[in-house]
């Protein structure tokens, strides 16, 4: 027994990296069969679909054709796979807020009126699919599309938009007001004096009217630059990431 344990702590000493040692070097990770599996095929999918979706001129049409119905039912199938995650992700609301209200607590009744709500979202849905408020639409003619849900998700989105937008202004004036309070720097001047522009050149008053066309370049030359900038990581990004997944190097593999 004691030559077993001498035997298995000299074995863990091997595999561990020495801390003392400044050269150490890690043990390296061994892939198991299901992640080379994975990796191989995500590979071969991305690939298939990259090649639909943009043929290389070289390649005949026969092989260009059947690429890209290959990329479209791909294409398919993770519209349908994503179907099927929100119908989870619906299900899994309704189970959580029901346990919840079951709970009881000083939550429920918010519990209680997200389902209510959800629910009836879903029902007038369903009806409006089938038809059956066609009545109540104004000035409806038969044959026309129902929109009394789509009519119903505009007005309260709107709504909410609306008042989120509004209450923007006052987070931005408190921003301004703290970051002048903690520190004035050059950056900090800049911001406030940016942020005074903006808003008091949509305030539609003529003594300041001489805001507006400084409001608009300011809106359209460094907004738009940083804009630009930040999508332009955003498609670096998911450049890299997509050729760390067509090369397998992706972390989810390794785990």
């Amino acid at each position: 027994m004691a030559a077993n344990r001498g035997s298995v702590n000299n074995l863990n000493n091997r595999r561990a990296p020495n801390p003392n040692v400044p050269n150490a070097r890690p043990p390296r990770r061994r892939i198991s069969l299901a992640t080379a599996i994975l990796s191989a095929l995500a590979t071969a999918l991305a690939l298939i679909t990259l090649l639909g979706l943009a043929p290389l001129p070289g390649v005949p049409e026969s092989a260009s054709t059947i690429l890209s119905q290959l990329s479209s039912i791909l294409i398919q199938l993770v519209t349908v796979v994503g179907a099927i995650a929100v119908i989870i992700g619906v299900i899994n609301l309704f189970a959580v807020h029901w346990n919840k209200l079951r709970a009881g607590g000083r939550a429920a009744p918010y519990n209680l009126i997200t389902l209510l709500v959800a629910i009836l979202i879903v029902v007038v849905h369903l009806a409006d699919r089938a038809g059956l408020l066609k009545a109540l639409e104004p000035g409806y003619t038969a044959g026309d599309t129902p929109l009394v849900s789509i009519t119903l998700m505009d007005a309260i989105q709107v709504a909410i938009e609306s008042a989120l937008a509004g209450l923007l202004l006052f987070f931005l004036v408190y921003a301004a007001y703290r970051l002048m309070r903690r520190r004035v720097t050059i950056w900090s001047i800049l911001f406030v004096v940016t942020l005074l522009i903006v808003l008091l050149g949509y305030i539609p008053l003529t003594y300041i009217g001489f805001l507006t066309p400084i409001r608009e370049w300011l809106l359209r030359v460094p907004v738009s630059a940083g804009t630009r900038g930040i999508l332009i990581g955003v498609a670096l990004g998911t450049i890299t990431v997509g050729v760390r997944l067509l090369l397998g190097q992706d972390q989810s593999f390794r785990e």
